[in-house]
């Protein structure tokens, strides 16, 4: 059952992906309106995943902004470039793939009750918390093209 989990967890990191890369530098910042930005969106997706991993190592942005995960309020200017979020994806998918094989999927969930009662629950929760997200991503994506983003990756 891991490798099928990891399997699907690989295809949403490859869309995730296949997004960032997809924006351009002003699109990365200006496309929506509010909070929902692509370079929020994808900050929050990250910072889920670091929550819901319990990830407790120190994680630095390559541009040397600040990370505290604040996706939804922090000035434009303290938003991850698209190159932090590249360099993140890699090392989130590699915590994430750990995470999922060590992690016992029948064992009580006490810390994140909301997601379901064992540990299998918090592993597709995050999952269709990544998918929801990367969907949100993908409309942005097609706003900032007018409708012309290539967004399907090779099987």
């Amino acid at each position: 059952m891991k490798e099928t989990i990891l399997s699907q967890y690989n295809h949403a990191w490859k869309m995730f992906y296949k997004m960032v890369n997809d924006f351009d530098q002003e699109s990365w910042i200006k496309t929506g309106c509010s909070y929902i930005v692509p370079a929020r969106i994808a900050y929050h997706i990250i910072g889920g995943i670091d929550y819901y991993i319990e990830n407790e190592t120190k994680i630095t942005l390559l541009s040397g902004k600040a990370n505290d995960w604040n996706w939804e309020s922090a000035h434009t200017d303290d938003l991850p470039t698209k190159e932090d979020i590249v360099a993140l994806i890699h090392v989130f998918k590699s915590k994430t793939d750990i995470w999922i094989n060590n992690i016992d999927f029948e064992a009580e969930n006490k810390k994140f009750e909301w997601t379901g009662k064992n540990k299998l629950s918090v592993v597709m929760f995050l999952l269709r918390h990544m998918e929801y997200h990367i969907g949100e991503l993908n409309i942005l994506l097609h706003i900032s093209k007018n409708g012309a983003a290539k967004d399907k990756t090779d099987k």
